[in-house]
This record gives C-alpha cells, sequence and structure tokens, in this order.
C-alpha cells in the first residue's frame, strides 16, 4: 500500500534548522519537525507504507522499533490528510 500522495503545491523548506511544509496555493505554513518533514517528503514520492517505515528506520538507526516506528507514519499522515496536505484516500 502506497502513502498518499502530498496536495499540488505544498512544499517542504528548511530554515535555521526548522522544517516548514507550505501550502504555496492556500499560503499556510506548519512548522514540523525532521520526521514529519522525511515522512511528507516519502509521500511526494509515493513511497509505500513498508518502505517509509524501513527508511526511517535505517535513518534512526532503529530497525528494532519498525512496529512503532509504522504507527507513528500512519498518525503523521492521517494528521496531513486533516490539513489537507495529502490526497484523502484509505487507511494506511
Amino acid at each position: 500500500m502506497s502513502l498518499p500522495r502530498t496536495t499540488s503545491g505544498v512544499i517542504v523548506q528548511q530554515q535555521d534548522g526548522a522544517f516548514f511544509l507550505m501550502d504555496t496555493e492556500g499560503g499556510e505554513v506548519f512548522r514540523v519537525n525532521e520526521t514529519a518533514a522525511r515522512i511528507f517528503e516519502l509521500c511526494q514520492r509515493g513511497t509505500s507504507l513498508d518502505g517509509a517505515v524501513q527508511s526511517l528506520a535505517r535513518g534512526l538507526d532503529a530497525l528494532d522499533q519498525e512496529p512503532a516506528i509504522r504507527e507513528d507514519v500512519q498518525r503523521t499522515v492521517a494528521q496531513f490528510q486533516e490539513l489537507g496536505l495529502c490526497e484523502p484516500s484509505t487507511s494506511v
């Protein structure tokens, strides 16, 4: 199952160590942590849920924590969808 696609016009920006999701069409800006920014980038690429979990687990050197990472990815994507940053889809 793939992560939902991001809404057009939303981009990730990094400034002074902070991460932002910017809706260039709606004018909204959301400050997010680095992991959320990474999850958003994985949504932009059409990565599968399993691929996203594995990528994050490797990046965090936390391969033994994949179940917790999966829950975090699912929760974060649901928040993106609620905010209109990702296309609505079936449960991730």
